[in-house]
């Protein structure tokens, strides 16, 4: 349901109130007419704004829009819309809150499910360029789940538990990407026992990494060794061992 600045003159002294409140409200009417909020931009502080009798009145229009917005902050990783949405009131009462939760969480579950395609694939060795999986961890993304309310803590713990089992079956294959997946993955909000995990596959990730650089250094100095010219006599600093 679309909000209109404008309506017929046949409506209560009620809603006209309401009406003369959300168009006096910059952010609030803009917000609700194009989906969009300018950085900084802050509702007013309307005690209205917390009225039962106002959040029934403004629920089906806001929450049309506050959906979109959401999804279509995901679908640009546009932290900055998401940001602007987190940091401004959810004017939605109860019943209608839980309607826009729900629909947002089917938009998050066919993500969720895109990814766990992914980590099909994986598993079976199907061929697939492994640093797509970046997009499902990148900061924008990481950043934009956690704008979302505490209502999502479960599905970001969910979520991070299935990252966490694709790159258990990537980091045999490519160490760099899942290096860079965990290190996203240890700045997303979950619960306790799904943060012990992921920071624990983080540690062991990274000395793997390191273990592989000094390897991958050794390989260097042992080339050097190996290609530059000996002196007839002294002993050779290249290789101190």
């Amino acid at each position: 349901m679309k909000y209109e600045p404008s309506a017929t003159a046949d409506i209560s002294e009620q809603e006209k109130a309401f009406r003369a409140a959300i168009n006096n409200d910059a952010t609030l009417s803009h917000f609700l007419e194009t989906g969009s909020i300018q950085e900084n931009a802050r509702f007013a502080k309307e005690a209205i704004y917390t009225d039962p009798v106002f959040l029934a009145f403004i629920s089906p229009y806001f929450r049309e829009v506050y959906i979109a917005a959401i999804c279509k902050a995901f679908e640009q990783k546009d932290t900055n819309l998401m940001g602007g949405i987190a940091a401004n009131p959810v004017l939605l009462n109860s019943g209608h809150r839980m309607q826009a939760n729900d629909e947002i969480l089917l938009y998050l579950e066919e993500m969720r499910t895109k990814l766990a395609a992914l980590h099909h694939k994986l598993v079976m060795y199907d061929p697939f360029e492994f640093t797509d999986l970046l997009a499902y961890t990148d900061v924008s993304t990481i950043s934009n789940m956690n704008y979302l309310p505490g209502e999502f803590l479960e599905f970001r713990s969910s979520y991070a538990a299935l990252v966490v089992k694709v790159i258990k079956a990537l980091v045999n294959r490519d160490l760099p990407t899942s290096l860079t997946m965990v290190c996203d993955l240890c700045e997303l909000t979950v619960d306790m026992p799904t943060q012990q995990d992921v920071h624990a596959l983080c540690t062991l990730i990274h000395d793997a990494d390191q273990e592989q650089r000094g390897m991958e250094r050794d390989k260097e100095r042992l080339y050097k060794f190996l290609t530059t010219p000996r002196r007839r006599h002294g002993y050779d600093d290249l290789w101190p061992f």
